[in-house]
C-alpha cells in the first residue's frame, strides 16, 4: 500500500512539474517570438524605400545581420539596399516562419505589407532577422527546466516515500494488533486516538465490532457451559439409575420401575437435545429458508388451534383478535416457531380457567404480533435476563417445582427467530397479572393488502 501511495503521490507531483514545465516554456517562447517579430517589424519600418527619407529614427538600431528584399504589385524586386530607419505605418504580416541559410545560421523571416507614403500600391517586403539571440534564451531555459524538474521530481520521490511510510505505521501496527485478536484476545482494542484523522471512523466501528464479538463469544462460551451443565444432569442420573440397577438386580417389578425411571430422564434428554438443535439451526445459516410469500391468518389459525388443545385439560382459552387475511413474505417455519413457542408458554404458565390472547395486525408493512396471558407473571427482577439461554426465573422455577421441566430456552429461540428476520421482540409482565410478548416484524407485508373484519 505504501509503494501505491508513493507511486499516486509521484505521478501527480511528475505531471505537474511537467504540465508548469511545458507552460512555461511555451508562454517564454511566444513572449520571446512576439519580442522578436515586433523588432523585426520595427526595423523593415524604418527602410528608405518605404518613407524617401535618410535621417535615422530615434530608437532604431541596425543589424549587420538583416536581410530585405521589396517587391512590387507585380512580383518585381524594387530594393535591395541596407537598413535606415523610419516612421513608416505598421505593416500586416502575411507569413512568419524560421528558415536556416546555406551557412547554418537560424533567422525569422517576415513577410509583410506595406504602404509607402509616396505611392498608392502596396509592396510586400520578405525581411529576415537573426534568430540567436532567442535561440539561445530558449535553449537555456530548457536546461534549466530540465534540470529543475529532474531534481524536484527526485526530491518528490523521497518525500513521498518517506509521508507514505510515516502516514502508514498506524495503520501497519493497527494490522498487527488485528492479526494478533483471536477468541482469546478478543478483549484488545485498536488506539483510535494514534490513527490519522481519516481513519479514526473506521477504528471506531472496529471497535465496535469488536464489542459486539466479544459479547457473542462470550454468550456463547455461556451457552456451551450451561448446555453442558444440562445435558449433564439427566445423563448423570441415568447413568447411576443404571448402575444402581445393575449392583442390586431385583424382581421384574423392580426392573419395570428402573426402566420407567431411564425413560423419563431419556425422554427429559431428549428434548433437551431437540431444543438445543433448534436453537442452533435458528442461528444457522445453512438451515434458513427462503422467504415466501403466504397468509399469515393461516399460519395464525393453525399455532392457535394446538394452543387450544393444550389448555384444554386446564380449561384455557386461545382468544383470537386478526384481521381474515395478512398476507406477507417471511420464513414460514421461522414465524411458526416464534408464534408455538409464546404459545405454549402462555398456556404453560397460565392460570386454570386463564386466557390467552393472540393478536396480529399489519402497521405499515410491518407485522405486529403479540401474545397475551393471565398467569403469574414474571418478576421485575427477571425481565432483563428472559431471553437468555436456560435462565429460569423465580416464578417459573416455583411452576417447574411442580410441573414438567423446563430448560429456559423457548424464549431465547423466539428471540433468536425474531433478530432473524429483522425484527425485534419486547415482553411487558406483571406478577399475578400476566405477561405480554410483542413483537414487530419489519418489511413483510405484500403491497395492496386487503384489510377485513376482526374474526
Amino acid at each position: 500500500m505504501a509503494r501505491r501511495i508513493a507511486i499516486a503521490i509521484l505521478v501527480s507531483v511528475w505531471l505537474t512539474l511537467v504540465v508548469g514545465g511545458a507552460t512555461a516554456y511555451v508562454t517564454t517562447r511566444s513572449v520571446l517570438l512576439a519580442d522578436l517579430d515586433s523588432a523585426i517589424i520595427a526595423r523593415a519600418r524604418a527602410l528608405p524605400e518605404l518613407s524617401g527619407f535618410t535621417e535615422a529614427a530615434p530608437g532604431v538600431k541596425d543589424s549587420t545581420g538583416d536581410r530585405y528584399i521589396i517587391f512590387n504589385r507585380l512580383g518585381q524586386t524594387s530594393g535591395r539596399v541596407p537598413i535606415r530607419p523610419d516612421m513608416t505605418p505598421r505593416p500586416a504580416v502575411l507569413h512568419a516562419a524560421f528558415v536556416t541559410l546555406d551557412d547554418g545560421a537560424r533567422v525569422r523571416s517576415l513577410t509583410l505589407r506595406f504602404t509607402r507614403r509616396d505611392e498608392a500600391e502596396p509592396v510586400s517586403i520578405v525581411y529576415s532577422g537573426s534568430a540567436e539571440h532567442f535561440d539561445s534564451v530558449l535553449t537555456r531555459l530548457s536546461v534549466a527546466l530540465i534540470i529543475f524538474g529532474i531534481a524536484a521530481g527526485a526530491v518528490a520521490a523521497i518525500v513521498a516515500v518517506g509521508v507514505a511510510r510515516t502516514t502508514l505505521k498506524p495503520l501497519n501496527r493497527t494490522a498487527s494488533l488485528v492479526a494478533e485478536i483471536d477468541e482469546r484476545g478478543l478483549d484488545k482494542r485498536i488506539d483510535a486516538e494514534s490513527l490519522p484523522t481519516e481513519l479514526r471512523p473506521v477504528a471506531a466501528r472496529l471497535n465496535k465490532m469488536l464489542d459486539r464479538l466479544q459479547l457473542a463469544f462470550e454468550a456463547r462460551k455461556q451457552f456451551l457451559t450451561q448446555a453442558g451443565h444440562e445435558l449433564r444432569t439427566p445423563i448423570t442420573a441415568l447413568v447411576t439409575t443404571i448402575q444402581v440397577a445393575l449392583r442390586r438386580p431385583g424382581s421384574a417389578k423392580e426392573l419395570i420401575q428402573t426402566l420407567e425411571v431411564c425413560l423419563s430422564d431419556s425422554r427429559m434428554l431428549a428434548q433437551l437435545v431437540t431444543a438445543l438443535l433448534e436453537q442452533a439451526r435458528s442461528e444457522s445459516v445453512v438451515h434458513r429458508e427462503e422467504p415466501q410469500s403466504f397468509d399469515a391468518v393461516q399460519l395464525l389459525k393453525q399455532c392457535a388451534d394446538v394452543a387450544d388443545g393444550l389448555g384444554l385439560p386446564r380449561g384455557i382459552t386461545v382468544i383470537r383478535e386478526f384481521r381474515a387475511s395478512l398476507p406477507i413474505v417471511a420464513e414460514y417455519g421461522r414465524l411458526q416457531a416464534i408464534v408455538m413457542n409464546l404459545l405454549g408458554n402462555a398456556v404453560e404458565y397460565n392460570r386454570p380457567e386463564g386466557n390467552v390472547i393472540l393478536r396480529a395486525e399489519m402497521i405499515e408493512s410491518a407485522l405486529e404480533l403479540s401474545v397475551t396471558d393471565t398467569g403469574r407473571g414474571i418478576a421485575s427482577e427477571d425481565l432483563s435476563r428472559v431471553f437468555e439461554p436456560f435462565y429460569r426465573g423465580s416464578a417459573r422455577r416455583d411452576h417447574e417445582a411442580s410441573n414438567k421441566v423446563h430448560f429456559g430456552l423457548g424464549l431465547h429461540l423466539v428471540d433468536s427467530h425474531v433478530k432473524a428476520l429483522g425484527g425485534e421482540c419486547r415482553i411487558e409482565s406483571q406478577i399475578n397479572s400476566g405477561t405480554v410478548v410483542r413483537i414487530r416484524l419489519r418489511g413483510v407485508g405484500m403491497p395492496n393488502c386487503v384489510t377485513q373484519e376482526r374474526i
